[in-house]
C-alpha cells in the first residue's frame, strides 16, 4: 500500500513509502512500519496524524479493503 507523506517527511523520505499491511490494522500499525524503515525520523512520527480516505484516525481497526488512501500528516510549525 503507497502511503503519501509530507513536510519535513516527504521532503527527507519521498512523498510515499510501500508498506505491507495486514488486512486489519490501527494507525499505529502504520507509523510503527516506517520508523522500522526510517529510525532517524521516530520523533517526528511520533507526533503525526495518520489519515485514512481523508479522515484522521487513531486506534479504529481499519480494513485494509476499504483503503484508497493513507496519509502522514507532521505537526507543523507556523507563527
Amino acid at each position: 500500500m503507497k502511503v503519501k507523506l509530507f513536510s519535513v517527511l516527504a521532503e527527507k523520505i519521498g512523498p510515499t513509502i510501500d508498506l505491507n499491511l495486514p488486512d486489519q490494522f490501527v494507525a499505529q500499525d502504520v507509523l510503527d512500519q516506517i520508523k522500522e524503515l526510517h529510525p532517524d525520523y521516530a520523533n517526528v512520527l511520533d507526533q503525526s496524524l495518520v489519515a485514512v480516505n481523508e479522515e484522521y484516525t487513531n486506534d479504529e481497526s481499519i480494513k485494509l479493503e476499504s483503503v484508497d488512501e493513507i496519509a502522514i500528516i507532521p505537526p507543523v510549525s507556523g507563527g
